[in-house]
């Protein structure tokens, strides 16, 4: 299956790329009080409204994006939609084991984490809100 890479926290994260929408640049992203740290806000994009997630923060790293991000990468799924700050965006490999939900190795040894959009719509639903 076609991967989509990116770094955040360290990390080289995957997702399925069927998943990816677009890769938004020169976005500005709108903050909505009351919401975790991870939380960015929102962005209107063509036509649809995204929450904005620094991915980096989601994974416990301490320190903050610059109030503009160089790249949110949008995702759509059943309906929902997110997107995605990443630390730096690797591009497309392929990934030999299409069921991948742990981590995967390329040809050339890279780690990648895979990661689905369910599994960061939960884990965004379990952090407090309104504090």
């Amino acid at each position: 299956m076609d991967c989509f890479v990116f770094e955040a926290a360290g990390k080289h994260l995957g997702i399925e790329a069927r998943y990816i929408y677009r890769i938004a640049d020169e976005v500005r992203v709108a903050p909505v009080p009351l919401l975790p740290s991870c939380h960015v806000g929102i962005i209107y994009y063509r036509g649809d409204l995204f929450d904005v997630i620094d991915v980096g923060r989601l994974l416990g790293k301490e320190g903050r994006l610059s109030d503009k991000p160089s790249y949110v990468i949008l995702m759509k799924w059943d309906q929902r939609k997110l997107g995605l700050i990443p630390e730096r965006i690797a591009g497309i490999t392929w990934v030999e084991d299409a069921k991948a939900t742990d981590t995967v190795f390329t040809k050339d040894g890279l780690a990648i984490h895979m990661i689905t959009p369910e599994k960061i719509w939960d884990t965004l639903s379990e952090l407090p809100y309104g504090h």
